[in-house]
């Protein structure tokens, strides 16, 4: 489910001096904000302005059918992918820029797309709840409206960014050839759900939260302890951090992220919701599935237990790989082979 990452937030004021129509041609890795108007989300209610983030590396080619889009994952944005788009100059790379165009985009609730946190007539708990589907919805947007694409090569995402990849095949499945979910799932578990709801009622424990009207941003202190410890496993922890070490460790997990509180609640909110295909057997739908898939997860992740992944690649025969390391959600810090298998797999090889 979640991949929770520090990041830099970017000033509203300094995002709307990037909303541009369209740009196919930016250099590499700069952030754009597009306007799509106004998004009308499941619920029924509307994003209005309705804007989304992305950055774009490499060059489309002539046929226009080279385009890897990847969402970014839980507390994550597109600045955070940055690391996974290179032209083979750094380890963990996933889209080789001298080959394909990416596109990193920043999913609804970032802080950077439309967020509680940026919106101004529908600020804080005025925003409407919105679904991965809707995440999904507002990329497709972009890539049609914006980018004018009519394909996509493939979906590549990681944590909630591999929820959406799921989402993005059963939504939009002749939009896009590949698809590659990295720690991701296709509808939660009862474990991922109590996991959710531990983190979320964390948050909306905390007396400054105050109910998500708060006027400077709440510590989150037991909130920000808890993922810490659920990120990895015990025995990752034990190898990493010596108890003299633990006070320090300590300190640093529960400091306040940077982050709005409601941009994290918003976003929880719509993972918790999660299913690709409600009502449906994974078994059958996975076994109809119009495309190719390179499904990774981790045995030991405690944010997104791997079981609904694992049925989805056995019953489509898609390609899978199941990481036994210790690190848990955090396989791409720990698995150097799984650059290597995304970087084949897109390439066709």
């Amino acid at each position: 489910m979640l991949t929770f990452i520090p990041r830099l937030r970017i000033a509203y004021a300094i995002l709307v001096l990037f909303l541009v129509p369209h740009s196919l041609h930016a250099e590499d890795g700069v952030q754009v904000v597009a306007s799509l108007g106004t998004c009308k989300l499941e619920s029924g209610r509307v994003i209005d302005p309705c804007r989304i983030g992305y950055r774009t590396f490499g060059k489309l080619n002539a046929a226009r059918d080279n385009a890897v889009i990847m969402p970014s994952w839980y507390d994550g944005n597109s600045e955070a992918l940055q690391r996974y788009f290179s032209d083979h100059t750094v380890p963990d790379q996933l889209v080789d820029t001298s080959r394909f165009f990416g596109i990193a985009v920043d999913a609804l609730g970032d802080g950077v797309s439309s967020s509680p946190s940026i919106s101004g007539p529908q600020h804080g708990t005025a925003f409407p709840v919105f679904t991965i589907r809707d995440m999904v919805e507002t990329q497709y947007r972009l890539v049609t409206e914006i980018l004018h694409l009519n394909h996509l090569h493939a979906v590549v995402g990681i944590s909630m960014g591999g929820i959406q990849t799921f989402q993005w095949a059963i939504s939009h499945p002749d939009f896009l050839d590949l698809a590659v979910p990295i720690v991701g799932t296709p509808r939660e578990t009862s474990f991922d759900l109590l996991a959710h709801q531990v983190l979320l009622d964390a948050i909306l424990s905390d007396p400054a939260y105050d109910h998500g009207n708060y006027a400077s941003q709440p510590p989150l202190q037991l909130a920000n302890e808890y993922v810490m410890a659920m990120l990895t496993t015990p025995a990752y922890r034990v190898e990493h951090t010596t108890q003299k070490e633990y006070p320090a460790f300590l300190a640093e997990a529960r400091k306040p992220q940077p982050q709005d509180a409601n941009d994290r609640v918003w976003q929880l909110r719509a993972v918790m919701t999660n299913d690709a295909i409600p009502g449906q057997s994974l078994e059958t739908v996975a076994k109809s599935t119009r495309n190719k898939f390179l499904i990774i997860n981790a045995a030991q992740d405690h944010m997104v237990n791997p079981d609904p992944a694992t049925r989805w690649a056995h019953a489509s025969g898609a390609e899978f790989f199941l990481s036994q390391a210790n690190c848990g959600h955090l396989v791409m810090d720990c698995e150097p082979t799984v650059s290597t298998m995304v970087v084949r797999f897109l390439a066709g090889s």
